[in-house]
């Protein structure tokens, strides 16, 4: 025996977007793009804020990091020049 779907709520046909018969004029259109437009410029700084935040983080990370193995070594090789050292 084939195996049926549940019955259950059909979904209505109506995707909720306005049809674009002529509905809108030209300059509700050209509104309606630029309020998208600011959204997602908006979005895109609080983006971007957020990652410079996370790198500071990460930076300060990696500076403790670098400290901490500093002190870990004797002092006359923290002293030493690079150069020297390798």
């Amino acid at each position: 025996m084939p195996l049926r779907k549940p019955a259950g709520k059909r979904r209505s046909t109506d995707s909720g977007v306005e049809p674009d018969s002529g509905a809108l004029s030209q300059k509700k259109k050209d509104q309606r793009i630029a309020l998208f437009l600011s959204d997602f410029d908006q979005q895109a700084k609080e983006n971007i804020q957020e990652m410079k935040k996370e790198l500071d983080s990460l930076l300060q990370t990696a500076e403790k990091a670098l400290a901490v193995e500093l002190l870990k070594m004797p002092v006359a090789i923290r002293k030493m020049k690079r150069k020297d050292l390798l």
